[in-house]
């Protein structure tokens, strides 16, 4: 359907071009006439050539990156969008917004704990993991995967992130503060 639609906008682009170019260079027409001509009809013809290149642009759908972990260092056994545990090799991978990803060993963290935040009608729920870094001691794995503008959304968004909580406290056998 995309190819469709990508050949019948060269096909319509073509076509507008050429008219606009013959109403401008139509016998006995001067160089004012013809730059007016193309100033003119192109405006009929410009926009509407414009809408069909920008308005698909603006609505493309772009598919999720891959996630780029290496089969050899990293294969997980349960997954979430920003959070990943391998069991087989003792690693948990982290991603936060802010500072990227990392991968971590069992003993490089030393709590866990819950947290959300509200702003205006919109609770965005995380998980704050405190590490072994002078760096970075401090991770925020957000929880973000359904709408949090509907309460359905944020209790979803909020069990899956109690789910890993119990899940990492388990694993790593730390009495943390919820």
């Amino acid at each position: 359907m995309w190819t469709l639609f990508k050949l019948i906008r060269w096909l319509v682009t073509g076509l507008a071009a050429w008219w606009v170019f013959s109403q401008a260079t139509e016998e006995g027409m001067t160089a004012q006439g013809s730059l007016l001509a193309v100033m003119v009809f192109g405006q009929f013809v410009f926009w509407p050539v414009l809408a069909l290149w920008v308005v698909p642009a603006i609505f493309r759908h772009r598919a999720p990156k891959a996630k780029k972990h290496d089969p050899s260092v990293f294969s997980p056994s349960i997954a979430h969008d920003h959070i990943a545990l391998d069991q087989g090799r003792d690693k948990l991978w982290i991603r936060d917004p802010a500072r990227g990803e990392r991968y971590l060993d069992r003993n490089d963290i030393l709590s866990i704990r819950t947290a959300f935040d509200v702003r205006g009608s919109v609770t965005n729920q995380r998980l704050e993991i405190q590490v072994r870094d002078v760096e970075h001691p401090l991770w925020q794995v957000p929880f973000v995967r359904y709408s949090d503008r509907r309460q359905t959304g944020m209790d979803r968004n909020g069990a899956e992130r109690d789910e890993w909580f119990a899940r990492l406290k388990a694993w790593t056998g730390l009495a943390t503060i919820r």
